[in-house]
């Protein structure tokens, strides 16, 4: 009833008055009636209307009756709002349970046609991403291979040239016998041939080297390219997951996570894996160079310090060589002197061992790993 007054307060109030009016209507109809008396000087077969007086009690007694009708009255009144508003709340509770059961079995429904196309889609990145890798690894064994290859080629190639020097060495010795007065110009012919076979082996390290290198950057720029492509998808389909299934998903969001970090962890390791394989290799290539530039200037040293303490004997003539085994101590003090051929006769022989002997200690390369104790080289007073 409260509830009802609080929400409809004019018909309530409209009501307990047309109540109150039937019952004082109605009171006043039985209560007072006024008496009915015979008039003086009718004829006596007019009818006779007795008076009756109400006492106080019948009044108490009719008050009661009428309050307790309308006390029942106002009990029914209440009774049938109270149900018509419990069958209507139940009726608003029925219909919103009905309209809730609708939309979460809509929204179920979409939940699950749009969970079906996330993982579709997670499956399809999946297995491009797995198709991409296995292709980088196959492109990157084929580069391996390319540049092992390639550096047996390059190793084939400079045995090639040692042989070939070492022939073109033979070579001038017997033309040197033969025709002593064209050995000058025959040895400046295969110097110049040396040089330009010398610059060309070079030019053709430093073009190979610099393709090799542009390619190795275009594949590390296609790989950084790959791997960022990849962690943005991650990245998209945690968020979606995320989005879609906030608690459900906690568990295989967090498996996702260490997945991708294991995935960039490997993908990172296989990375510097590869960048410390180059620059060992670059390191390696640069160091052989380093020892060979080294080894020159060595030699170039001992023959410059052998030829200043060389007094030619007489009868020596120019173009005279001789091809010396040198051993040395770990200072530089030589030990032995062995000729292993000469073009001069036993005078100039004697004096080219003299003069390394003289030279000792010989100079000492500019770096301890390329020491050897015993050295072999052509000495050339000219």
């Amino acid at each position: 009833m409260l509830r009802m007054l609080a929400r409809m307060p004019a018909a309530v109030i409209a009501a307990v008055l047309l109540h109150l009016l039937l019952v004082l209507a109605i009171v006043f109809n039985e209560l007072w009636q006024p008496e009915r008396v015979e008039p003086a000087g009718q004829s006596a077969d007019m009818p006779t209307i007795e008076a009756e007086s109400v006492s106080s009690a019948v009044v108490e007694k009719q008050a009661e009756r009428m309050r307790q009708q309308r006390e029942a009255r106002e009990q029914e009144v209440k009774e049938q709002t109270e149900a018509a508003e419990k069958a209507a709340a139940a009726r608003r509770a029925e219909e919103a349970r009905a309209q809730q059961l609708a939309q979460l079995r809509e929204q179920r429904e979409k939940e699950a046609k749009a969970e079906a196309e996330r993982l579709a889609e997670i499956k399809k990145q999946q297995e491009q991403l797995e198709a991409e890798r296995q292709a980088a690894q196959e492109e990157a064994k084929a580069a391996r291979e390319a540049a092992e290859a390639e550096r047996r080629e390059a190793e084939k190639a400079r045995q090639e040239a040692k042989e070939a020097a070492e022939r073109r060495a033979a070579e001038e010795k017997a033309r040197q016998e033969a025709e002593a007065a064209r050995k000058a110009a025959e040895e400046k012919a295969r110097k110049e041939a040396e040089e330009r076979a010398r610059k060309e082996a070079e030019e053709k390290a430093r073009r190979e080297a610099e393709e090799k290198a542009r390619r190795e950057a275009e594949e590390k720029a296609r790989q950084e390219a790959e791997e960022k492509a990849r962690r943005e998808a991650e990245e998209k389909a945690r968020k979606e997951a995320e989005e879609r299934a906030r608690k459900e998903a906690e568990e295989k969001a967090r498996r996702e996570a260490e997945e991708k970090a294991r995935r960039e962890a490997e993908a990172q390791a296989a990375r510097e894996a590869r960048e410390r394989a180059l620059q060992e290799q670059l390191a390696a290539e640069a160091q052989a160079r380093a020892d060979e530039s080294a080894l020159a200037r060595w030699a170039a040293a001992i023959q410059a310090k052998v030829r200043r303490n060389w007094q030619r004997p007489p009868g020596a003539r120019i173009g005279w060589t001789c091809t010396v085994t040198v051993r040395q101590d770990s200072s530089g003090r030589v030990r032995s002197v062995s000729v292993e051929r000469c073009d001069g006769d036993r005078l100039f022989e004697r004096s080219v061992v003299q003069a390394i002997e003289a030279a000792s200690p010989l100079p000492k390369p500019e770096t301890e790993s390329i020491f050897q104790e015993e050295i072999r080289f052509n000495f050339k007073p000219e």
